[in-house]
């Protein structure tokens, strides 16, 4: 049994989503009538691998006779979010996002691309504009570490990362108080070599045996990040906005071969109930943004105001589906069914559309529904 799109949200808080199965979409739940067949870039046409659409039922739901996890009606979520300035914020991750977002959007309304000062920014700012009835802007705002940041996130030909934890970067902190719906996903580039300076002064590093420094831990420094981001949004959150923060979902290179390796995540097949492991460091930042979005939620109960915060909390969810990456796709004869050489671009970190991204922005649907 699917439970229609309305249905659904008398039992969201009943279900756990972040503990599920995955399961074979039969093409008939929820009102969004099919997902798109692949995710094309208006301007970085970038193929993404064809796959039947897998659906997330939550387990408790499922035990419960019936709580699978309505899939997004484009239509529906563009009446929901009308007038409305929607915001994904922080590494790549939240560009795929929004980018698959944007996508099943597409299927019912033609949105019109808007960029800003791209010459100096490229795709770290991107916005796309549903005109009117709808009146729906989705921007995505690179900004990997969420503070301010110097070396390899901005110039691949730097090894290292200059990270400033007291500085959060441009332009989404000058756009904060502009945005309905905020979702911040970072993670991914915290653990690379990196310098870090506070207050105008060095505080410590992370892998740079060449520096004599203190050592600091990944978590530690994305524990202070996520503190003193939720701390600004607070701060500067004049109006009614709900901030979504999802929690990272893990990459999948076989360790057995090297990053671009043909075969680093060719898995055609979902995790089997407890075969999947969420990694030490992995695990460690999920639970920062749990406890740091509950102290922030607390802290906006207190001021009364129309602010709330939740957790996208997906790192579990993904980590069972080392199938569903781009992997070799990107390659452009690999979709053809052509020949791919042994080394070739690979991605085993984003993840197509349809698949669990196209989940990640379900449960989304959901959440800015429950807030009313």
């Amino acid at each position: 049994m699917v439970l229609d799109w309305f249905s659904w949200l008398a039992v969201w808080k009943q279900c756990d989503y972040s503990d599920g199965r995955w399961v074979w979409d039969d093409g008939h739940g929820g009102g969004g009538g099919g997902r798109p067949r692949e995710l094309r870039h208006e301007d970085d046409v970038q193929v993404r691998r064809q796959r039947q659409a897998r659906r997330r039922v939550p387990a408790l739901a499922v035990a419960a006779g019936g709580g699978n996890l309505s899939a997004l009606d484009p239509a529906a979520f563009l009446r929901l979010v009308r007038g409305k300035r929607l915001a994904f914020v922080g590494d790549s991750t939240a560009r795929n996002q929004a980018e698959a977002l944007v996508c099943h959007l597409a299927t019912v309304a033609r949105p019109v691309t808007v960029r800003r000062d791209e010459e100096r920014l490229g795709r770290k700012f991107w916005r796309w504009s549903f005109p009117a009835p709808h009146d729906v802007n989705i921007s995505t705002y690179w900004s990997p570490f969420l503070v301010r940041s110097e070396g390899h996130s901005e110039d691949y030909a730097m090894e290292h990362e200059v990270v400033f934890l007291d500085a959060l970067t441009e332009p989404w902190a000058a756009d904060l108080d502009a945005m309905d719906v905020m979702v911040i996903s970072a993670g991914h580039w915290f653990p690379h070599g990196a310098i870090y300076y506070d207050d105008g002064r060095i505080v410590g590093v992370h892998n740079r045996p060449d520096m004599n420094r203190t050592e600091m831990s990944v978590v530690d420094v994305y524990r202070k990040v996520m503190q003193r981001t939720l701390e600004r949004v607070n701060s500067m959150s004049s109006g009614d906005k709900l901030v979504v923060v999802a929690t990272i979902p893990p990459a999948h290179f076989d360790s057995k071969y090297s990053w671009n390796h043909r075969d680093a995540c060719s898995r055609q097949t979902p995790y089997d109930a407890g075969e999947a492991k969420v990694e030490d460091t992995e695990a460690a930042l999920r639970k920062v943004v749990l406890d740091e979005v509950a102290i922030a939620a607390a802290r906006r109960r207190r001021r009364r105001r129309g602010l709330r915060f939740e957790v996208l909390d997906v790192t579990r969810l993904a980590s069972m589906r080392p199938d569903a990456h781009p992997g070799v796709y990107i390659f452009k004869h690999a979709y053809a069914g052509g020949p791919v050489p042994e080394t070739a671009p690979n991605d085993c970190l984003h993840y197509c559309a349809p698949g669990p991204v196209d989940t990640f922005n379900d449960i989304l649907m959901q959440m800015i529904a429950g807030g009313g």
